[in-house]
C-alpha cells in the first residue's frame, strides 16, 4: 500500500515520470570514488614573485608580458610521494596532475617533432630540473600506483602562453618574448599530438580534465583519440560522446543544493551546474574547490589556508549534495607540499574516517520506506543515504523521520529531492534516536538504497 500511495504523489506532484538515462560503467565508477585530489603545479609555481597566478592565461585573468625562460623550472626538492601521501591522508581515490597548464610549459619530455614537424621545447626535457631527464608525469602515475590512487591528466587545451593561444585560438597580436609563432592548423596538430603522447604513455587514466571545454572543431578528433587511447577515462570538459562528467558551477566548494546526477546535454557537452532531474544525460557533478583562501590554485607564501572546519562545510556541501570533491593540493616552489598544509588536510581525513568509518547502524534495499533500528538509543549527528545508480538516478523527493524518546512522535529531522551517490543529513543539533525511517515520496522508478546509515560524529 505504502508503494502505491508514493506512486500516486508521484504522478500527482510531478507528472508521470520518465525513466531517466543510465551512466556507463566508468562514470559510475567515478562517483564511488568521491574524493579526489587536484594537484596544481607547473612553471607558475617558480614565479614566485608573481602574486597573479593566472598571470599565463590569455583573456582570463593573464598579465604577462614575457615567457619566463624554461631553466626557471627547477623544483629541487620535488617529491610525488609527498603529494600523494598527503591525498591519500585526506581520503582521495584518484588525483589529476596539471600535466599543461596555462604557461605551456609540459611537465613531461614531450617530442612531436616528427608528429608535426615542431621543435617543441618548452618543457621539462629543457629544463633545470635534474637536467632534463626529470618526467613529472611519469612519476606522478608511479606514485598514485604505489598509492592505490586513480590517477588523472589535466591538459590545457585552450590556454598555451608559449604558442600564444587563448580559448583554443592563436591570437593574431604581437609576439611577447619567448612566444612562438604558429598558425591555428599547426596548434591544433600539437595539441593531438601531445595528447597522444600523455594518453598512449602512461598507461591507464581515470579522469581526462579540459579547462573551459572543448575547442570548437576539434571535438570529433579529440573524442575519437579518447576512445582509441582511453576509453575508460571519464572527461571533465566535454571532449567526449561518452564517460562526460560536468563543472558544478561554482569553485567555492559548496554548490546549492539539489544536485542532480542528470543534465541536460548538446553536442558533446553537458550544461555545468547543479543538473536537472529530467535530463537527457546522466553526466554527474565534480567540485573543484582550492585549500588556500582567495581561490589560490596555485601555491602563494602570502595566502593563508580554511580550516578545517571550512573543509566539513564543504564536503558536506559536495560529496553530501551528490557531487565527487576534487580538492586542491598545491605545491611550493620546491616542489613540496608545505607542512602546514598536510596537517590541515590530515585533521580533515582523520574527521571523514572518524565520522563515517563505522556507522552506528546501516541497512540497505529497495523500495520506497526503509526503517533502520539502532542497537540502543544514540545521539547522532549524521543520516547518510545513498542510491544504487546502476539503472539511473531515481528518488525525486524523499523525507527522513526519526523516532525519538517521545514514543508519539517521529519528527522529519530532514528532507529533499536528489540523493544520487549520497546524501549526507546534517542533524544540528544531535538527536537522540531509536530509529530512523527513509520515505522516498517520488522517484522515476523504484530506487535501490545502496546505503542508508546514521553516524555519531564526536566533532
Amino acid at each position: 500500500m505504502l508503494r502505491f500511495q508514493c506512486l500516486v504523489v508521484a504522478l500527482l506532484s510531478c507528472g508521470v515520470l520518465s525513466a531517466p538515462p543510465k551512466p556507463t560503467p566508468d562514470v559510475l565508477a567515478w562517483t564511488k570514488r568521491e574524493v579526489g585530489a587536484f594537484f596544481s603545479f607547473n612553471m607558475i609555481s617558480e614565479e614566485v614573485n608573481t602574486s597573479n597566478t593566472q598571470s599565463f592565461c590569455i583573456h582570463v585573468g593573464g598579465d604577462a608580458k614575457v615567457l619566463p625562460p624554461v631553466n626557471d623550472f627547477n623544483p629541487s626538492l620535488i617529491d610525488l610521494d609527498n603529494w600523494l601521501d598527503v591525498a591519500v591522508s585526506y581520503g582521495a581515490k584518484y588525483a589529476v596532475l596539471t600535466a599543461q597548464h596555462c604557461s605551456g610549459f609540459s611537465m613531461w619530455p614531450t617530442n612531436i617533432q616528427q608528429a608535426t614537424g615542431f621543435d617543441y621545447q618548452y618543457s621539462v626535457k629543457h629544463s633545470s630540473l635534474k637536467l632534463g631527464s626529470f618526467d613529472v608525469v611519469k612519476k606522478f602515475i608511479e606514485s598514485c600506483k604505489k598509492h592505490n590512487v586513480a590517477p588523472g591528466i589535466y591538459y590545457s587545451l585552450n590556454q598555451n602562453f608559449y604558442l600564444n593561444v587563448a580559448g583554443g585560438k592563436v591570437m593574431n597580436t604581437t609576439l611577447y618574448p619567448g612566444q612562438q609563432n604558429v598558425t591555428q592548423d599547426l596548434y591544433n596538430k600539437i595539441a593531438l599530438a601531445q595528447m597522444r603522447e600523455l594518453w598512449s604513455n602512461y598507461g591507464e587514466l581515470s579522469e581526462l580534465w579540459f579547462d573551459g571545454g572543448c575547442i570548437p572543431g576539434l571535438e570529433d578528433a579529440i573524442g575519437a583519440l579518447a576512445s582509441e587511447l582511453q576509453p575508460h577515462a571519464v572527461y571533465f570538459g566535454g571532449c567526449s560522446k561518452t564517460n562526460n562528467l560536468r563543472w558544478v558551477g561554482t569553485e567555492s566548494g559548496e554548490p546549492n543544493y539539489p544536485i542532480w546526477s542528470t543534465a541536460m546535454a548538446s553536442g558533446q557537452a553537458c550544461h555545468y551546474g547543479t543538473g536537472n532531474s529530467s535530463g537527457n544525460t546522466f553526466c554527474p557533478a565534480e567540485t573543484d574547490t582550492t585549500l588556500q583562501l582567495f581561490d589560490k590554485w596555485f601555491y602563494r607564501r602570502d595566502y593563508g589556508y580554511r580550516n578545517v572546519s571550512d573543509l566539513k562545510t564543504i564536503y558536506l556541501k559536495s560529496v553530501g549534495q551528490n557531487t565527487n570533491l576534487l580538492l586542491n593540493t598545491a605545491a611550493n616552489s620546491s616542489g613540496l607540499i608545505p607542512e602546514t598544509a598536510q596537517n590541515i588536510y590530515k585533521q580533515f581525513g582523520d574527521w571523514i574516517r572518524s565520522c563515517f568509518g563505522s556507522p552506528v547502524a546501516k541497512t540497505s534495499g529497495s523500495g520506497y520506506n526503509l526503517t533502520l533500528n539502532l542497537p540502543k538509543p544514540t545521539m547522532i549527528t549524521k543520516v547518510s543515504v545513498g542510491e544504487d545508480q546502476t539503472d539511473g538516478e531515481m528518488v525525486t523527493k524523499f523525507a527522513i523521520t526519526a523516532q525519538t524518546s517521545d514514543k508519539g512522535k517521529q519528527p522529519v529531522v530532514s528532507d529533499g529531492q536528489s540523493i544520487g551517490n549520497k546524501f549526507i543529513a546534517d542533524i544540528q543539533p544531535p538527536m537522540m534516536v531509536s530509529s530512523v525511517t527513509l520515505t522516498i515520496l517520488s522517484a522515476h522508478d523504484t530506487p535501490v538504497i545502496s546505503d542508508f546509515s546514521v553516524h555519531e560524529c564526536k566533532n
